[in-house]
């Protein structure tokens, strides 16, 4: 009896600790809990959508081809002329006066805007009882609301139902080697159509016969954009020079290979992906990228940028990584870091500390990774809750002021690790792709805006805050265009 007895202790003891093992390795800081199965199931289906995704596009772009065949000789004519006397018009409002005034949204973002009068050389068509007849061919200019872009527009109308109800066909070919192509149809003084371009993206239009219509139309598109997280280009160049007097520099952090943790896919990947971009477009002076570095390293790295910084000069500071929460503080793991607490975790507390002798004018730390920690928490009504679309006089005037703030991905909830490509986490691919389509400057305010929607349906929740300690006062990183 009492050998049984020991015996189904002894099992009970080992399903315990195996048990209590696996609930330990199984909870990854940065990734969800998910079975080998699992995650194949999803690796087939984002293939399998993007596979879709791909065939949906090379399905557009024959078709853009195609249609591209047959155009007319009139349309060809007028598209494909090349003039050095074409000037940009920078807003609707200054359109000279036309027949019919259009604008159009693509869907990555890009608006356009421009006008249309019949050819006075062209044939005309009529109905099918032969009592109405219209010019055939319309040609014009289109607008890109990124300060430069010019294209040529041709319409041609190829039915004609009754007054004021046509059917026909639009071609175009801007200056920045975008063409697109597509049929529309008017019904009396409106009309609009789908057009698509030579990389299989739609473009939607409407037109008007009325400037004031058609302006207000242009303001919504841009507004709608803005909320359907459409990448945001520049209304017009503004005549006032967002002009940062000190120079830029960067430090970002990326740990992948952890001894003791799982492993992660994003953290080196979104840096490297990162750097490259500040250093290319960006007007950064220097860029220091560091990975899978121990406590040793970041600090080395955070008094190398004490030692090179000034006080008129911006810092960027990005961390990627698993973090951990313990007796109510929050800490950055650095690769060598063991499972339970040791002496390599890093605080969030020390880190501030470390910042705050760092003498820059503005310091922005951007956190990609779990329990952002009270550390870096301050007085929220500090923060200036900028609109949407700041203009350049504002963006010199944050300038002027000193910033200290931190970005972060998360608060107090898990952050998911690689999602999008098998290679970047969300967080990074959203500043990524907002850096990637600036196309003058923007302020982390406004960075933070278009993050925190693209986590809508996330449960982590980014945060933004500014530091008192590292002397915040209102002001904002600016990220400057190179010119």
């Amino acid at each position: 009896m009492f050998k049984i007895v020991r015996t189904f202790l002894l099992i009970l003891f080992l399903v315990s600790t195996t048990t209590s093992v696996y609930s330990e390795t199984s909870w990854i800081t940065k990734k969800s809990d998910k079975t080998k199965v699992e995650l194949k199931k999803e690796k087939k289906e984002k293939k399998e959508k993007k596979k879709k995704w791909i065939a949906k596009k090379n399905k557009k772009i024959k078709k853009f081809k195609e249609k591209s065949k047959n155009i007319s000789k009139e349309v060809k004519s007028w598209i494909s002329k090349k003039s050095k006397k074409d000037e940009y018009i920078k807003d609707i409002d200054q359109l000279p006066k036309a027949e019919v005034y259009f604008v159009a949204r693509s869907e990555v973002g890009d608006v356009f805007f421009g006008y249309v009068n019949s050819k006075k050389t062209s044939k005309k068509i009529s109905s099918g009882d032969g009592k109405i007849k219209i010019k055939k061919n319309s040609q014009g200019f289109a607008y890109l609301n990124d300060g430069k872009t010019i294209c040529k527009v041709s319409s041609e109308i190829l039915a004609v139902i009754k007054e004021g109800r046509y059917f026909g066909e639009v071609h175009a070919d801007c200056s920045n080697k975008t063409n697109f192509n597509g049929d529309f149809s008017q019904k009396g003084s409106t009309g609009n159509g789908t057009l698509i371009d030579n990389d299989g993206n739609d473009i939607f239009f409407t037109f008007y016969q009325d400037l004031n219509v058609a302006s207000k139309t242009y303001a919504k598109f841009i507004d709608d954009g803005e909320k359907s997280m459409f990448a945001r280009l520049p209304k017009s160049k503004s005549k006032i020079e967002v002009n940062p007097t000190g120079k830029y520099y960067a430090l970002l952090i990326g740990n992948t290979k952890y001894l003791k943790w799982a492993s992660l896919n994003s953290p080196v990947n979104d840096v490297k992906a990162i750097g490259k971009i500040l250093k290319k477009k960006y007007k950064f002076e220097k860029v220091v990228t560091i990975t899978n570095v121990n406590r040793s390293d970041i600090f080395k790295s955070l008094k190398q940028m004490k030692e090179l910084i000034t006080d008129n000069d911006y810092l960027l500071i990005y961390y990627s990584g698993h973090g951990e929460q313990d007796t109510q503080r929050a800490y950055w793991i650095p690769v060598d870091g063991d499972k339970e607490w040791d002496e390599n975790w890093i605080d969030t507390a020390t880190i501030t500390a470390a910042i705050q002798r760092i003498r820059a004018r503005h310091i922005l730390l951007m956190i990609d990774s779990c329990y952002l920690g009270s550390s870096f928490k301050g007085n929220k009504s500090e923060i200036n809750k900028s609109e949407s679309d700041w203009n350049a006089e504002e963006a010199n005037k944050v300038l002027t002021y000193r910033a200290g703030l931190v970005m972060a991905s998360g608060g107090e909830t898990p952050v998911v690790d690689t999602v999008i490509d098998d290679k970047h986490s969300l967080f990074a691919y959203k500043f990524l792709d907002i850096l990637n389509k600036n196309k003058d400057f923007i302020t982390s305010s406004n960075i933070f805006l278009k993050i925190k929607k693209y986590h809508a349906t996330q449960k982590q929740v980014p945060q933004f805050y500014g530091v008192a300690n590292w002397g915040h006062l209102d002001g904002d990183f600016v990220f400057k265009v190179k010119k």
